[in-house]
């Protein structure tokens, strides 16, 4: 978190804003979970389970709109989509 939702002063990592006051320890619990949510995601990008990592992608986005979980997100949806496009077909006629 850059800024305190509630004055906009500069965040310096406490769980309390230094001007205002408010408390920021949930927000940044959630910020944090986001970011785990896009490490498993990266992981499972890596280990080539792109639906796995689209659904951990979509939960961190619920929690924070990182520009970079909605990139991987694409990403991860796009090889899905080309996974599906070249899975082979069954035909009953065949």
């Amino acid at each position: 978190m850059e800024r305190c939702p509630s004055c906009r002063a500069r965040c310096d990592g406490n769980a309390t804003c230094r001007r205002c006051g408010m408390d920021l320890a949930g927000l940044l619990a959630v910020e944090r979970a986001a970011e785990r949510f896009t490490v498993r995601g990266v992981t499972h990008l890596a280990t080539d389970d792109p639906a796995a990592a689209g659904q951990d992608l979509s939960r961190a986005l619920g929690l924070h709109r990182a520009p970079i979980a909605a990139l991987l997100l694409g990403f991860a949806r796009m090889l899905e989509a080309e996974r599906a496009a070249q899975a082979p077909t069954c035909n009953r006629f065949d």
